[in-house]
């Protein structure tokens, strides 16, 4: 049976800020690629040009991101097989140390989405990916008590990303423009025990994030729908639209 319809031990939480957030009415729209993108960290495809952005905010705060320096965007798109997602994030200060798949992600740089295709808000996918272009998936089944290596052992077998550079990675010294991530996900790799099939007719809820560490400044947290403290908080996720 797939890890994924597994219910797992739970004993480890994530991402204590401070105050929370009860209910979320955010939508994205997802465009339909009539040609898929190439999965390659660049945003020039022509559904990445008529696909409209959202812009994360500060997740302690709620509050815009006023400095054009710090902003991240996000665009969404979906073929018959495949979810999409392209994050732009400007950051003076791009660096990771991590180099392997499932290692701790979000104690660095990186951008996370989380997706939940079925009935139970408490169990959902989490992706996260490195300026690197590592990969962090798991399958979470209790958000405020997570056993980070259980869930780690949970794959996505199909999931495909490419992360572009606008500057030098791990030199520290220097200026940096941004990074640009690009992931494909089958639907087929989301579903679950409760929903088996999934495609364009699922509703499906998700969120958006982004961990930044810029040398010389306050780490920052940043959400689409944005929840106070832990970024594991599913009542708040907004929802997909297929455009």
């Amino acid at each position: 049976m797939p890890l994924k319809y597994l219910l797992i031990p739970a004993t480890f939480a994530l991402f204590t800020h401070c105050a929370e957030k009860s209910t979320s009415d955010y939508t994205i729209e997802a465009s339909f690629a009539s040609t898929a993108p190439e999965i390659d960290g660049k945003a020039n495809d022509p559904i990445w040009q008529q696909a409209k952005p959202i812009r994360l905010k500060n997740n302690r705060t709620g509050k815009e991101v006023q400095e054009s320096a710090l902003q991240t965007h996000v665009k969404a798109s979906y073929d018959d097989k495949n979810l999409y997602f392209l994050f732009e994030c400007k950051d003076p200060d791009i660096w990771t140390e991590f180099t392997q798949r499932d290692e701790y992600l979000w104690k660095e740089e990186v951008v996370e989405v989380f997706i939940d295709v079925d009935d139970e808000p408490k169990t959902y996918v989490e992706i996260e990916v490195s300026p690197a272009n590592i990969l962090f998936d798991s399958y979470i089944v209790d958000p405020e008590n997570i056993d980070v290596p259980a869930t780690a052992k949970f794959n996505l077998p199909g999931i495909r990303t490419s992360v572009t550079i606008q500057g030098t990675l791990n030199k520290r010294e220097d200026k940096d423009n941004g990074w640009t991530v690009e992931m494909a996900i089958p639907f087929e790799d989301l579903a679950n025990a409760t929903t088996e099939r999934v495609g364009p007719e699922t509703e499906i809820r998700l969120n958006f994030f982004r961990l930044d560490k810029n040398q010389g400044k306050e780490f920052a947290s940043y959400a689409w729908s944005p929840t106070g403290k832990s970024f594991h908080k599913p009542s708040v996720f907004g929802k997909l639209v297929f455009k």
